[in-house]
């Protein structure tokens, strides 16, 4: 099947897909849940969000108010913009797939890997319109890494990234430890040694300094009053704690155990993944994991909704697993 008729097969999968997840949502969120959601995501544009630190996240919220024209209100807008960002997700998985996979089988792989986590995911009443916009990012983000890409290319998608959720930051710390993981993996097993990229580290140091400080700007200037009055995100990994010892030791409707479940997936597919070619993927392994440890301590461990950036790294393990063409090097 040429490339053309793959990717026209690839969005129309994508946008069925995104339409039986939209059907899902819908059953599992009661009507105000979802109301409650959309009306989150709006308080940011009025500067009036629940929380002060959702104040920077203008990307998806200024979109959705975008969409409401005509009898489109906030709420209806939302659902159009679920299910544009999921169609682009999902189109970004097939072709994630068949790009690296190199067949249609791979694509599909990674598209019902996609569908399946998002549904997994779901727990009301907390899904945002930044979750939508942070998986496009992330396989965006793994797609740049994969590729080779050059600096400009992850400076692009953080500039654009960074007005979405402070996820973006991910992208600058893998620019300053991707060189040093490489230069330390070619002298640790003696292999030909390439000079230490300091263009991209520096680069990386100043996206986060320049990440934090447009973050902090957006807050001070658009900020009018949060509903919550919390200046940052309470420390809450004891509570974490006690919650994976009860989700692995007690069993309940809700199925709670899968959530430890899909974090130690990413654990062991990506460790899977990264033995195929340490010094391409191990930095990236180490910015997933340190990702997944800063929402272990700021995190609420059952709120599902924070995991789905990791959706990508899950699709991309499965990819490179299953495809024998890539070695490790």
């Amino acid at each position: 099947m040429s490339n053309i008729k793959s990717n026209i097969l690839g969005a129309i999968l994508a946008l069925l897909s995104s339409i039986a997840l939209c059907r899902l949502v819908a059953f599992v969120f009661q009507p105000a849940n979802y109301a409650w959601v959309a009306e989150a995501s709006r308080g940011v544009t009025t500067g009036h969000p629940i929380w002060k630190m959702w104040q920077s996240r203008l990307l998806g919220p200024y979109f959705i108010e975008a969409l409401t024209f005509g009898s489109l209100d906030y709420v209806k807008a939302h659902i159009l913009f679920q299910i544009i960002t999921v169609t682009v997700a999902a189109f970004l998985c097939w072709r994630l797939g068949k790009k690296y996979g190199a067949t249609n089988q791979s694509a599909l792989l990674a598209l019902t890997i996609f569908v399946m986590c998002f549904a997994l995911l779901l727990r009301p009443p907390y899904l945002y319109s930044w979750d939508f916009i942070d998986i496009i990012v992330f396989i965006l983000f793994i797609d740049l890494v994969l590729s080779d890409m050059s600096v400009f290319w992850f400076v692009g998608l953080f500039a654009i990234a960074i007005w979405n959720r402070e996820s973006a930051l991910i992208v600058a710390l893998w620019l300053m430890l991707d060189p040093l993981v490489r230069v330390f993996y070619q002298r640790q097993y003696k292999l030909r040694s390439e000079p230490l990229d300091w263009r991209r580290m520096l680069a990386g140091a100043m996206c986060i300094a320049l990440g934090v400080l447009i973050v902090e700007l957006l807050k001070r200037h658009l900020l009018v009053e949060a509903k919550e009055t919390a200046e940052s995100y309470p420390i809450v990994l004891p509570q974490n704690i006690d919650r994976l010892k009860v989700s692995l030791t007690h069993f309940d409707r809700y199925f709670t155990i899968v959530v430890p479940a899909f974090l130690a997936s990413v654990v062991v597919l990506g460790a899977c993944a990264v033995r195929r070619d340490p010094q391409r993927y191990l930095a990236l392994y180490f910015v997933v994991l340190s990702y997944m440890a800063s929402l272990f301590v700021l995190g609420q461990l059952m709120e599902t909704r924070v995991y789905l950036a990791l959706v990508p790294f899950v699709v991309m393990s499965a990819v490179l697993l299953s495809h024998s063409g890539t070695q490790k090097t």
